[in-house]
C-alpha cells in the first residue's frame, strides 16, 4: 500500500504547468462573477427593498413577520413594531428587523384581467350542431317516408 503512494507521488524534478493554473484561476473567477449576480445581486435588492418598506410604514399597514405572523401594525417606536393579530386584537411587540413583509393600507388590490368571453363553450357548439344535425335529420326522414308514402 505504501509502495502505491510512493509511487503515485510527484517526484522532485517534476513542476507545475503554468496554462493549467491560469485556466484553473479563471474558471474560478468565472464561477465567483455568476455567483454575484445569480445569488448575492438580486438578494442584496430584495433586502433594499424590503428596508424602504419598514422605514416607510405607517399605523394602519398590514404586515407579515418572518416567523409567519400577520397582523395590522398599532404602534411604531424607535425599533420596535406593536401590532394588532386577531378578532380579540391581540397585542404583540416585536424587533423591525422581524418583519417580511409590509402591505401598504394605501396599496390598490389589483383585480385579475378578464378574460375573454366566449358566447359558447366548444361543448354547448357541439351539442347545439349536433341539435341542429338531428332536427335536419328528422326532417329529411319525415320527407322521405312522405314520399315513399305517395308512391305506395
Amino acid at each position: 500500500m505504501i509502495k502505491l503512494l510512493l509511487d503515485a507521488a510527484p517526484n522532485a524534478g517534476d513542476t507545475p504547468q503554468g496554462p493549467s493554473t491560469l485556466i484553473m484561476l479563471a474558471i474560478f473567477g468565472v464561477f465567483i462573477i455568476f455567483w454575484y449576480f445569480i445569488a448575492l445581486r438580486p438578494q442584496r435588492k430584495k433586502e433594499k427593498e424590503l428596508k424602504e418598506k419598514v422605514d416607510k410604514m405607517r399605523v394602519g399597514d398590514r404586515i407579515i413577520t418572518i416567523g409567519g405572523l400577520c397582523g395590522q401594525i398599532a404602534n411604531i417606536r424607535d425599533d420596535e413594531v406593536t401590532i394588532m393579530t386577531s378578532a380579540a386584537n391581540t397585542l404583540v411587540t416585536f424587533k423591525k428587523s422581524a418583519i417580511n413583509n409590509v402591505i401598504s393600507r394605501d396599496a390598490k388590490v389589483e383585480a385579475p384581467a378578464k378574460k375573454e368571453e366566449k358566447p359558447k363553450n366548444e361543448k354547448k357548439v357541439a351539442l347545439d350542431l349536433g341539435k341542429e344535425k338531428a332536427s335536419e335529420v328528422v326532417e329529411n326522414v319525415k320527407e322521405t317516408a312522405e314520399e315513399v308514402s305517395e308512391k305506395e
